[in-house]
């Protein structure tokens, strides 16, 4: 190749890099387009600022934003309210079966990065001080914006359609003391109108590691009528406990029974059998809906080859914090026919 050919090819190349750097680099203008198109695509302005506050739920979780950054969360169907997270400016608090603890970590990041988005109906306004654009990203056919911030040590990611300017990805990534490596991203589906505005109708929502799940926006109500602390009120309703030695007064929260077993989840939690001094292996007395049954009490589930026809025990609810009990028998489904919520459950050492 010749001197001058070689000079040709690398001013070309330099050329070349120019400007597609400079057709991807971010500035100060293009973000604050960007940002502008994102919140013009979710609605008029006049039909958002009418919405104060809106609804929507997903399986037995009801969410409640505020359009001052506010979010609740409550887990149950009335009158059961089992659990309720309230997430502020900056903190985040959860009572479960009336054990009240203070969030920490990418949870409280991840509860905190949540509110923002959903109280600003799915655009990026509540982030826009903090935002910093990435230029273009591509994942599937199309282009995406990307932008980023941070929530305390919370990295988040926005993926917003180079064309529509909806989002269509939300990434958090981050350090979790227990998992280690934190990623959590959410690609949202078809937007839905509500009230003159856009907002999602679902999306997948998976975490490395997990194989993930699909979240359908369900019962959407905008305006509700809330009470003044409604965003500050963090009351569950359970029933009541009384706690003895060696006995237990609570309520059924739900009971189901499928497959020849009745299922019952109380409101007792570890704090009420440490009180009632219950050790794994006790034989213990229920007492429910005028009957009398005897059930084993186990720390943990027991071995599956351990239970079958008769079983009749209860342990700690794997996915929550109160206790279940299980009855495998068809003839409890009389007894399963009598049961109700709040419905008053005894228990006493045999």
């Amino acid at each position: 190749m010749t001197r001058h050919r070689w000079i040709f090819l690398t001013v070309s190349l330099l050329l070349l890099f120019s400007a597609s750097s400079q057709a991807t680099a971010p500035s100060e203008q293009s973000l604050k387009e960007i940002l502008a198109k994102n919140i013009e695509a979710a609605g008029e302005k006049r039909s958002m600022e009418k919405i104060e506050n809106y609804s929507f739920s997903y399986g037995p979780t009801t969410y409640y934003l505020s359009n001052k950054g506010l979010m609740k969360m409550t887990e149950g169907s009335e009158p059961i309210i089992t659990e309720v997270i309230l997430i502020g400016k900056n903190q985040v608090k959860r009572n479960c079966f009336n054990k009240i603890t203070e969030l920490s970590g990418v949870q409280k990041s991840t509860y905190l990065s949540l509110a923002r988005l959903w109280s600003g109906l799915f655009t990026l306004v509540n982030f826009e001080k903090k935002l910093e654009l990435k230029g273009l990203k591509s994942f599937g056919p199309k282009n995406h914006y990307l932008l980023t911030t941070k929530v305390d040590d919370l990295v988040v990611e926005f993926y917003l359609d180079s064309e529509e300017y909806t989002l269509q990805r939300l990434v958090f990534k981050g350090y979790d003391e227990e998992q280690n490596k934190y990623e959590i991203n959410h690609d949202f589906g078809p937007f839905q109108a509500i009230n003159g505005v856009k907002i999602p109708s679902s999306w997948f929502s998976s975490q490395v590691g997990t194989r993930g799940n699909t979240v359908e926006v369900m019962n959407v109500k905008v305006n509700q009528t809330l009470g003044k602390d409604f965003f500050e009120n963090l009351d569950v309703n359970v029933g009541e406990v009384e706690i003895g030695q060696g006995s237990l007064k609570g309520s059924i929260i739900e009971s189901g029974f499928r497959r020849n077993m009745l299922t019952i989840a109380t409101n007792w939690t570890d704090e009420c059998i440490q009180r009632a001094g219950f050790k794994s292996g006790d034989k213990l007395i229920l007492q429910i809906a005028e009957s009398e049954i005897e059930i084993d009490f186990h720390e943990s589930f027991p071995p599956r080859e351990s239970i079958g026809p008769g079983s009749k025990f209860m342990v700690p609810n794997q996915s929550n914090e109160n206790y279940l009990i299980y009855l495998i028998a068809p003839e409890f489904r009389e007894l399963a026919e009598k049961l109700e919520p709040l419905l008053t459950i005894r228990l006493k050492r045999k």
